[in-house]
């Protein structure tokens, strides 16, 4: 994710580790308009897949299988970004918030505790244009998971 970043902004920091990133999020955040960092950021999460997979995952798994979709990719990101998000847990989302056909909502929602990426930051903008929003239309957009 990080060398995504640095590509897109032409160059990386010197500061290593968690700090880095923050200061890579927050020159994206300065440099572009909330829409370019959106956009910059959904691609850099798409760049960190093999292109089959964002190509096949929407025919093979979100398309006839949504709510095992939607469970499976809240079971893997609640397992794998404690590391930028900090501590989280599944809940269950109301059925009348979903889409029809995305399952019962049981284990489909992440409820982050307290965002590291927000605290670290500092900066809600950054929060919002570099992780809420392009990681939402990542997931919608790109695998076809609301």
């Amino acid at each position: 994710f990080r060398q995504g970043m640095a590509k897109s902004l032409g160059g990386d920091v010197q500061e290593e580790g968690f700090s880095g990133l923050m200061q890579l999020a927050l020159l994206l955040n300065r440099r572009y308009g909330p829409t370019e960092t959106q956009q910059r950021t959904q691609r850099i999460l798409a760049s960190l897949f093999p292109p089959f997979i964002l190509k096949l995952f929407p025919i093979m798994f979100s398309g006839p299988f949504p709510a095992f979709s939607a469970k499976l990719n809240a079971l893997i990101t609640s397992k794998t970004c404690v590391w930028l998000m900090g501590p989280q847990e599944l809940f269950d989302i109301d059925r009348q918030e979903m889409q029809q056909g995305w399952g019962d909502g049981v284990n489909q929602g992440i409820l982050i505790e307290r965002c590291r990426y927000l605290e670290e930051s500092g900066c809600a903008s950054v929060c919002i244009n570099s992780c809420k929003v392009p990681t939402q239309s990542f997931f919608a957009q790109d695998m076809g998971i609301p």
